[in-house]
């Protein structure tokens, strides 16, 4: 005869959301960096991931984008993350959403505040577009991330950020 046993709760790691709608994978991905925590950041990203830069940075330097997908995302997150001083604050002001079946869109206006360990502080704001793609296990995973310019820039963007940690 077999003993039933109770279910098991998935494990967790300080500041992850099991994902199960598009505001709760971007929600993980703003506290995996402002924890610096790169096994959240990667956990946020579908395998197919892509990032896309505001224009104006990739108008600067085009190859430094070319192919940037979930690899490169979490290299250069891990680089930037191991740079900064101490907990960067991250503020994500919901603008619009967009669905299409297991896609949804999410457009924020976001700004950074962060000092690096050269003692450089550093302002970035802009927006940013996260496509999300609800997944066969129930969740969802930023599929897309698509940076643009701000309306009045006052410092640099995540492009320019992430483009400054790039190996």
């Amino acid at each position: 005869m077999f003993k039933l046993r109770e279910r098991e709760k998935p494990e967790t790691t300080p500041g992850w959301i099991l994902p199960d709608s598009a505001h709760i994978a971007v929600r993980n991905l703003e506290n995996a960096f402002e924890d610096l925590n790169i096994v959240n950041y990667s956990n946020c990203f579908d395998e197919d991931f892509v990032f896309l830069p505001d224009s104006l940075t990739y108008s600067r330097n085009p190859d430094l984008f070319t192919g940037w997908d979930k690899t490169v995302e979490v290299q250069t997150a891990s680089v930037m993350f191991s740079q900064i001083r101490s907990n960067p604050e991250l503020t994500l002001r919901f603008v619009s959403a967009d669905s299409s079946g297991d896609t949804v869109s999410l457009l924020f206006e976001y700004t950074i505040h962060l000092n690096l360990l050269n003692g450089e502080a550093l302002s970035v704001n802009g927006r940013s577009l996260f496509t999300t793609v609800l997944r066969d296990d129930g969740l969802y995973y930023i599929n897309k991330w698509e940076d643009f310019l701000p309306d009045s820039q006052v410092g640099i963007t995540w492009s320019e950020l992430k483009g400054r940690f790039k190996q």
